[in-house]
C-alpha cells in the first residue's frame, strides 16, 4: 500500500488534467503566433498564458483583465523611467525602488486580482527598464513587445482553456456554504438543550472556524462570475450573521440570569426552523421566523439572535437568485491593512535597493537582470503571507528550468536552428508541464520551471542575446536567492504573523469600547469586528483553530456587553438593534 504522502502527491483528477494539457497547448501556441508576427521576446506569450491560466473560466477572464491593467501600466512607467533617467543610473534605481515599493504595497489594500494587477505593474516596470537597460532607446519597442504578447498571451488562454474550463465553482461554494450553515445552527440549537459534550462543543467550534475558510475562498471562487459583487457581499454577510447566532446562542447557554434562562425553549425552535431552511433548498426562505406557538419572537434576550437568524436567511434567498442592481446592507467593514502595506513596501525596498547599487558598484553585465530576478519575486511576495514557503517551490522550478534550458541550447540544438525546429522542440518541454500541472504539489514549481525555460532558451530567436546563457542563468538565480532570503529574514511575513496582528486589533477596539468610544467608532464596532474575526478564521496555522473561534466569539460577546450600556444611555434598547 503506497504511503499517505505518496498517494496524496499522485492524486490527479480529470479537470486538472485537463486543465494542464489545454494550458501546455494554449502556450505553444501564444508563442507560435508572436513569432509568426516577429515580436521581441516573444516567448513573452506563453509565460502570460502560463500564468493566467485558472481551473474555472470565470476566474481566467478576470485574471486576464487585470493582466492586461498591470502590464500596460507597468510598461508606460517603465519607458517614462528610461526616458527621464537613461543617463542617470542611480536616479532611474531610486524611482523604480519607489514604483515597486508603492506596488507591494498597494497589492496589500486590496484583494485577489487587483493585487495581482498591483504586483504586476510593478514588475513590468522593472522588466522593461532593466531588460536591455544599456539600450535605453530600445525601450519602447520592449514595452511594446510585452503590451503585445500578453495580448496575444490572453487571447490564447481565453481561446483555449476558456472553452475547455467550467465556467465557475459557485454552485459548490454556495452548497458548502448552506450545509455549514445548517450544521451550524443546528449545534447551536443542541447546545441551547444541553445534549452537546465537549466534544459537541469543539464540533460547533470547528464549524465557526469553517467560516472563515468560505470567506477566503469567496473571491477564489466567485471573483469573473456575472454578479461577484453581489454575491460576495451576500455571501459575507451570511457568515457574518451566523457568527453573530453563535456568538449569542453561546452566551446565553452560559448565563447564570432567570430571564435569559427563559430563551431558550423558543430559541432552539427558531434555530431549528431556520436550520432545515439551510439545509432543503426548497423549504420556503421567505416568511418571518415565528416562535414555537405561532406567536412573533419578543424582545428581549431573543432579539439579537433572532435579527441575525432572519437576516441570514435573507442573504441566503438572494444568494439563490440572479443579482440585482445595488449592493444592499452590508455587515462587515473591512479596514484597510496600513500596517501590512507599509511592511510590504519596506521590504521590498530593503531588498531591492541593496541589489541595484551591488549591480552598479560591480559593472556586471549580467547584473540588471540579477536585479530583475529580485524585483519579480520580492514584488510578488511581499504582501503574500505564504510567500516565505511559495518561494522555496518557486526555486525549485527556477533551477530545474534554468537547468534544462542549458542544455537544451548546448546539447539538444547547440548550432543555430530554424524558428520552426525550435518551435516543435518546445512540444516535449510542454507535455513535462502539462503533466505537472496535474498534480498539486508541483503545479507552482511546474509554472516557474516552464517560465524560466522558455526565458533563458528564448525559443523565437535562433540564437540567443545578451550576454552568455551561463551567466544570465547565474545572475537570475542570485537575484532570486535574496529575494528568497528576504522573504524569510527581512520583515517576515506569514499566517501566524497575520493572526496575531488581526487579535492586536481586535483587542485595540474592546478597548476603545471599555474605555468609552463614541460615534462612528462605537457604531461599526461590531462590522470590524466580524470582518476581522472572519480573517482570523481563515487558513491553516500552527494555533488550534478551535481557539481562534472561540476568540471571535467571546469577543463579539464581549463587545455587545461593552457597547450595550452606552446603547442604553442614548436611548437605544440595544435588545432590538438589527445587525443589518
Amino acid at each position: 500500500m503506497l504511503p499517505t504522502g505518496l498517494r496524496s502527491f499522485l492524486e490527479r483528477d480529470p479537470p486538472r488534467l485537463r486543465f494542464g494539457l489545454a494550458t501546455a497547448a494554449a502556450a505553444w501556441l501564444a508563442i507560435v503566433l508572436a513569432a509568426a508576427l516577429d515580436l521581441p521576446n516573444g516567448h513573452w506569450a506563453g509565460v502570460t498564458v502560463l500564468t493566467v491560466s485558472q481551473p474555472t473560466r470565470g476566474l481566467l477572464f478576470e485574471k486576464c483583465l487585470w493582466r492586461l491593467v498591470g502590464t500596460t501600466a507597468g510598461a508606460l512607467v517603465g519607458i517614462g523611467l528610461l526616458a527621464a533617467f537613461a543617463t542617470h543610473p542611480a536616479a532611474a534605481l531610486v524611482g523604480l525602488t519607489a514604483w515597486l515599493a508603492c506596488c507591494a504595497g498597494m497589492s496589500a489594500l486590496v484583494r485577489h486580482f487587483r493585487s495581482y494587477g498591483a504586483v504586476l505593474a510593478g514588475y513590468t516596470c522593472a522588466i522593461v527598464a532593466l531588460i536591455d537597460f544599456d539600450h535605453p532607446a530600445l525601450v519602447q519597442h520592449i514595452a511594446f513587445g510585452r503590451i503585445a504578447c500578453t495580448v496575444i498571451g490572453v487571447l490564447a488562454a481565453t481561446a483555449v482553456t476558456g472553452l475547455l474550463m467550467p465556467p465557475s465553482g459557485r454552485r459548490s461554494l454556495l452548497d458548502r456554504a448552506r450545509q455549514s450553515g445548517a450544521e451550524l445552527l443546528e449545534r447551536c440549537s443542541g447546545l441551547l438543550t444541553g445534549s452537546l459534550g465537549a466534544a459537541d462543543q469543539g464540533a460547533l467550534l470547528a464549524v465557526v472556524a469553517r467560516l472563515g475558510d468560505l470567506d477566503a475562498e469567496a473571491d477564489e471562487v466567485l471573483d469573473g462570475a456575472p454578479g461577484a459583487r453581489w454575491r460576495k457581499r451576500r455571501l459575507r454577510n451570511l457568515l457574518a450573521s451566523l457568527l453573530l447566532v453563535a456568538s449569542r446562542t453561546r452566551a446565553l447557554a452560559r448565563s447564570d440570569d432567570p430571564v435569559q434562562a427563559q430563551a431558550p425553549p423558543e430559541l432552539k425552535a427558531l434555530l431549528d426552523q431556520a436550520a432545515l431552511r439551510f439545509r432543503y433548498k426548497d423549504s420556503p426562505g421567505s416568511t418571518p421566523l415565528a416562535s414555537a406557538d405561532g406567536r412573533p419572537a419578543v424582545a428581549g434576550p431573543l432579539a439579537d439572535t433572532r435579527a441575525a437568524l432572519t437576516a441570514a436567511l435573507a442573504d441566503l434567498r438572494d444568494l439563490e437568485r440572479a443579482p440585482v442592481v445595488g449592493n444592499g446592507p452590508a455587515r462587515l467593514e473591512t479596514p484597510l491593512d496600513w500596517q501590512g502595506a507599509v511592511r510590504a513596501a519596506t521590504r521590498t525596498a530593503l531588498c531591492v535597493l541593496p541589489m541595484g547599487l551591488a549591480w552598479l558598484v560591480t559593472g556586471w553585465a549580467a547584473g540588471s537582470l540579477m536585479l530583475l530576478g529580485t524585483c519579480v519575486f520580492v514584488t510578488l511576495l511581499s504582501a503574500n503571507e505564504l510567500g516565505a514557503a511559495m518561494i522555496r517551490r518557486i526555486v525549485l522550478g527556477v533551477l530545474a528550468g534554468i537547468g534544462l534550458a542549458l542544455a537544451f541550447r548546448a546539447f539538444v540544438l547547440p548550432h543555430p536552428a530554424g524558428l520552426t525546429v525550435l518551435l516543435l522542440a518546445l512540444v516535449p518541454v510542454l507535455c513535462v508541464t502539462a503533466a505537472g500541472l496535474t498534480f498539486r504539489l508541483t503545479a507552482v514549481s511546474t509554472v516557474e520551471f516552464n517560465n524560466f525555460f522558455l526565458m533563458m532558451s528564448q525559443p523565437t530567436h535562433l540564437t540567443p542575446l545578451g550576454p552568455p546563457l551561463a551567466h544570465q542563468g547565474l545572475a537570475m538565480l542570485v537575484g532570486i536567492g535574496v529575494a528568497a532570503l528576504a522573504l524569510h529574514l527581512v520583515m517576515p511575513l506569514d499566517i501566524e504573523r497575520r493572526k496575531r496582528r488581526l487579535r492586536q486589533a481586535l483587542a485595540g477596539d474592546l478597548a476603545e469600547l471599555a474605555g468609552g468610544a463614541s460615534g462612528k467608532r462605537r457604531a461599526n464596532w461590531e462590522a470590524r469586528t466580524l470582518s476581522r474575526g472572519l480573517r482570523l478564521l481563515a487558513g491553516p496555522g500552527r494555533r488550534d483553530r478551535a481557539a481562534d473561534a472561540e476568540d471571535v466569539l467571546d469577543m463579539l460577546e464581549r463587545g455587545r456587553t461593552l457597547r450595550a450600556p452606552s446603547d442604553a444611555l442614548e436611548g437605544r434598547d440595544p435588545s432590538v438593534r438589527s445587525v443589518a
